[in-house]
């Protein structure tokens, strides 16, 4: 392909010269046209530089005879990120604020009637704007994703996936580290729990252990527990797949990051039914070449890779000839979308906190100085319980996940308080007056579809029907997990604290009682988690599936998926740890391919 290329360009060159037909100045711009090409042909093109894009660029850049470009449409990280205490829910500039679809079952009440999608636009992606917390889901999730018939899906079985984990883990907690079946050192990612503990933490945990969660290991497949979680950080600051993978290998000589490089469409050989790069933009409606002569990786998420995908002819055939789109492949990618959901109107307030706003100065100060004191930590967000809702399941079906958010008591004394204002963060994490008990449907049933933006499919939001609490499973999980929430205010431990239900202003479902109130307010304050999954799922055939369990698309060459968006079901956590793992698995299958495939496509 690159001699494919470059052969136009020489023929031009050679005639110009032997003819002398034309000017210094002509020649001097084929020439220059030419090093152009030669500079826009790598080995690999990793479209998205976020939390799997950033793992494969250090794995495949680590052969120093392969050529790797990484296109991000985000900027680069900056240090205001990488405070623990800040929330970063809202950080809007680095974020794609995608939203979901008005329906009549879930985001009731929300602006618009539909839920914020937030994942990362930046480098290093959602791992620059997640909760950080290091959960890996259970066995049974991971095996799951197994074949019955389908050798190559073996692969995919817990054991086989251990090491893959294991190999960028640096466990910094000795009692988990000595698990060293699931747990390891010396990896790029380092894992720890932060050292800052207050006493409503404290008060929480022991409230947990009253009624029977033990404090273990999550990652060790345990059914349940109640924890102060791990968390991706390094000397009490964020640790994204940027920092921990991307930085410390920018000065390779084979390796290129652009940023600020949306992709617009594949190149595709429609002949030989491969892909030979791709088009991307720096500036809209500008558009650029690249060229591949091993593989164009799509790591952009469950969303993005959808449009992308769709804009390329690669999709269902009813959905891309609404746009007028030529078809290449038939397939279900944008199909089987899922996100983990939690519910807003659960809150517990812990009573008048006195809040002085200097000492908030002198403790930023005291992060940026040494990395110590409140903000070098999370506050009760820290602590969270797995709950397995169903015997003999063998794995969490809810996480209680705690969110401190500081509300002044005087509001508490006018009027109630609406859900919105409880779940605004006002004041960094490790200040707070209020806990928000966020119940987290970990293996929702619900699925949606992404599609492309009705009247401007190229720069447009793609469109998402989430269909987030459509099954009647889902909620019920919900309410139930809602139920053992509460039995925490009967606990010796939250009696002897004061800590009681906050008042907040429940309308509509305000004049409903027990569970039909819940029924309520699940449907109106639903929250999608922006874990976004499934629209590119793996599979052992097209009919339900977009790539193998190679991770390569099906029916065309030198195109892969390597991110979030090929699980085909949630694991029992977030996604940010098994995405870790899918990159490190997806480097070695391609680093194994090509070593043994020595030969470039011409």
């Amino acid at each position: 392909m690159e001699i494919k290329v470059l052969s136009v360009v020489c023929l031009c060159i050679t005639s110009c010269v032997k003819g002398d037909l034309f000017t210094k100045a002509t020649r001097s711009k084929a020439l220059e046209a030419e090093k152009d090409v030669r500079n826009s042909v790598y080995d690999f093109i990793i479209v998205g530089g976020g939390t799997a894009g950033c793992v494969l660029a250090n794995r495949l850049s680590a052969n120093p005879e392969w050529k790797v470009l990484v296109l991000e449409a985000g900027e680069e990280e900056n240090i205001d990120y990488d405070i623990p205490g800040i929330p970063t829910k809202d950080l809007r500039p680095i974020l794609w604020n995608y939203r979901t679809e008005r329906n009549g079952f879930s985001c009731l009440s929300r602006p618009g009637g539909s839920c914020e999608v937030r994942t990362g636009k930046v480098l290093g992606g959602s791992s620059v704007v997640n909760d950080m917390k290091y959960t890996r889901g259970s066995r049974k999730d991971y095996d799951a994703w197994h074949s019955n018939g389908e050798i190559g899906s073996l692969e995919w079985k817990f054991e086989n996936l251990v090491e893959h984990f294991k190999h960028s883990e640096d466990n910094g907690d000795y009692d988990i580290l000595m698990n060293s079946f699931y747990h390891s050192r010396g990896g790029e990612m380092h894992v720890q729990r932060f050292k800052y503990m207050d006493r409503h933490m404290e008060q929480f945990l022991g409230a947990f252990a009253e009624m029977g969660f033990r404090s273990i290991d999550i990652n060790t497949n345990a059914p349940e527990a109640a924890v102060n979680n791990q968390f991706v950080i390094s000397n009490n600051t964020r640790l994204s797949t940027n920092t921990a993978f991307l930085k410390p290998v920018r000065h390779r000589k084979n390796l290129v990051v652009k940023t600020g490089a949306t992709v617009t469409k594949l190149i595709i050989d429609h002949q030989e039914k491969a892909v030979d790069g791709v088009l991307y933009e720096i500036e809209k409606g500008k558009e650029q070449l690249a060229y591949a002569k091993k593989d164009t990786i799509l790591t952009a998420g469950a969303i993005n890779n959808v449009r992308l995908l769709h804009l390329s002819g690669i999709g269902p055939k009813e959905e891309l000839s609404k746009h007028n789109i030529s078809v290449f492949l038939d397939l279900p990618v944008g199909s089987s979308y899922q996100d983990q959901v939690t519910i807003g109107g659960l809150a517990f307030s812990i009573g008048d906190v006195a809040i002085d706003e200097n000492q908030i100065i002198e403790d930023f100060k005291t992060w940026f100085q040494n990395r110590g004191g409140p903000l070098a930590s999370k506050g009760i967000n820290q602590i969270s319980a797995f709950i397995q809702l169903f015997e003999n399941k063998n794995g969490p079906n809810v996480e209680l996940a705690l969110e401190g958010n500081y509300i002044r008591s005087d509001k508490f004394m006018l009027t109630n308080v609406s859900v919105h204002t409880a779940e605004e963060s006002s004041l960094p994490l490790p200040y707070y007056n209020l806990v928000n008990i966020n119940p987290v449907l970990l293996k929702p049933k619900s699925k949606g579809k992404v599609t492309l933006n009705k009247r401007n499919p190229k720069y447009g939001r793609p469109v998402i029907q989430a269909n987030l609490l459509k099954e009647t499973e889902d909620l019920d999980a919900l309410v139930d997990s809602v139920d053992i929430a509460l039995q925490l205010l009967n606990t010796k431990e939250l009696k002897k604290a004061e800590i009681k239900i906050a008042p907040l202003d429940l309308f509509p479902c305000d004049r409903l009682q027990n569970r039909d109130q819940w029924n309520c307010i699940a449907r109106h304050y639903t929250k999608a988690l922006g874990n976004p999954i499934g629209t590119c799922r793996m599979g052992g055939n097209k009919t339900n599936s977009v790539v193998n369990y190679d991770l390569k698309v099906h029916g065309i060459e030198r195109l892969r998926i390597i991110d979030a968006s090929i699980m085909p079901t949630h694991v029992r956590g977030n996604i940010f740890a098994p995405t870790v793992m899918i990159a490190e698995k997806g480097s070695k299958i391609m680093n194994k391919d090509w070593k043994e495939n020595k030969g470039n496509f011409l």
